[in-house]
């Protein structure tokens, strides 16, 4: 009996590991074609953790042009997490800071540009799956030798159905469930909340050498799920979201930049559920921190070379199954990273074409469960994760497209190179600087 438990444990585990995405990314083509966190390097989409880099990248238009995925149903290519963004600081004459507004298909995760990136390494992913994001707007303005910069975000959708004196109502993400949702995707509910965020940072020059970034992000995420007056209710129990975080760009050599990095994210998915006259209270939560550091190499005449390490915890507690992994109800699965590697290089082959690399390595990574339901128990899995991922982008005019390259890519120089007929490049992103 022990060891069927342990057997059983293992794969739960195993489970938990696989429904969560595994890829430590930021959140553009460019930089996850070097399998690396935006955190870490210099580049525009630095602005949706810390709204302080808004006046530093300039005039620019950006498209998100999606992910190419297999709809599940159709089996057909579908292109998800689309978005247009502006970044300007002519607005107004200029005299009232740089302005950043960003039109998306899907709600980003929190401190990220899109909906399929991470805020914190390994299995630090943002559960969100809104599809309606009303509007995402940044402003930043340097003063001096100090930046400021904040952030307004709101995402926003109702289902409501007074019919034959039925009433129905749920306030969260209605497309997820394809329309009119049921008692049953309550639980879906919980991870596609209403959202209403505020964030906001301040950047400042601590020495001619080094500047420091700091930045608090909050979001309200609610929900509300009724079908009929006095029937079954279910609601949020907590909407509090937040992370914290901080990093410095030291400029230790004139060819080697230092990256420290520090992260605090928490996420609130407790529920409530009322059936007649009873309540049930349940206190889930994830939480997760990282702290690393990178060094950043020029190398030959303007190639990027990336080294680093970064430590990471993640945690999730739950009274009952809230991702609807068939863990056991009341648990707690604990992620720790100690440490995780990366290394990834950019090269510019000549004018136009870029091409780049990356991977990272858990080198000590282990998932715990443990079972607090009565006569529960503990299970460990101890691995050594790895991800690797490739890069290219083309300059046309002032247009640049950056896109991620497929695995196998190199080996069959697609469809050109083996006249096999598939998506070579499932992601791809344009940046237009002006």
């Amino acid at each position: 009996m022990h060891s069927r438990y342990i057997l059983r444990s293992f794969v739960l585990t195993a489970a938990f590991v696989l429904a969560l995405p595994v890829v430590a990314s930021a959140q553009t083509s460019r930089v996850e074609g070097m399998a690396l966190q935006g955190d870490y390097i210099k580049d525009y989409t630095n602005i949706y953790t810390f709204p302080t880099c808004l006046p530093m990248i300039g005039n620019m238009v950006y498209g998100e042009l999606g992910n190419n995925l297999v709809d599940p149903v159709s089996g057909h290519p579908s292109t998800l997490d689309r978005s247009v963004g502006v970044v300007m600081d002519k607005l107004f004459g200029g005299n009232w800071g740089t302005w950043g507004i960003h039109l998306r298909e899907q709600t980003a995760n929190l401190g990220q540009g899109d909906a399929f990136s991470n805020p914190g390494p390994g299995q630090g992913a943002d559960p969100n799956e809104h599809l309606n994001e009303s509007f995402d707007v940044m402003w930043g303005k340097k003063i001096g030798t100090t930046t400021v910069g904040l952030r307004l975000n709101r995402s926003f959708a109702k289902f409501e159905s007074k019919l034959a004196g039925v009433t129905t109502l749920l306030e969260s993400d209605v497309t997820a469930f394809g329309g009119a949702p049921s008692v049953g995707a309550a639980s879906n509910a919980n991870l596609a909340r209403n959202i209403l965020g505020v964030g906001g940072g301040v950047g400042f020059q601590m020495n001619p050498n080094t500047n420091v970034e700091l930045s608090l992000l909050y979001q309200n995420r609610k929900y509300e799920h009724s079908v009929s007056p006095g029937g079954p209710k279910f609601q949020d129990d907590g909407p509090a979201t937040y992370m914290f975080a901080g990093r410095a760009m030291w400029q230790w050599q004139p060819s080697v930049m230092v990256v420290p990095v520090f992260k605090y994210y928490s996420f609130d998915l407790s529920q409530k559920q009322t059936i007649g006259a009873a309540t049930a209270n349940y206190n889930n939560s994830f939480k997760g921190w990282q702290i690393g550091v990178a060094g950043n190499w020029t190398v030959s005449t303007n190639d990027l070379l990336v080294m680093g390490v970064t430590f990471a915890n993640n945690k999730l507690e739950q009274q009952n199954d809230v991702f609807g992994l068939g863990l056991p109800d009341t648990a707690k699965v604990t992620e720790n990273l100690y440490p995780q590697l990366f290394a990834a290089l950019e090269t510019h082959v000549n004018h136009w074409l870029t091409l780049r690399f990356g991977a990272n390595k858990g080198a000590y990574q282990k998932i715990k469960l443990d079972d607090e339901t009565a006569g529960g128990g503990t299970s460990e899995l101890t691995f050594a994760s790895f991800n690797m991922n490739i890069g290219a982008g083309v300059k046309v005019g002032s247009l640049q497209l950056d896109a991620i390259l497929s695995n196998d890519f190199p080996q069959n120089m697609g469809w050109i190179g083996s006249g096999i007929s598939k998506s070579y490049f499932p992601k791809v992103t344009a940046t237009y600087p002006f």
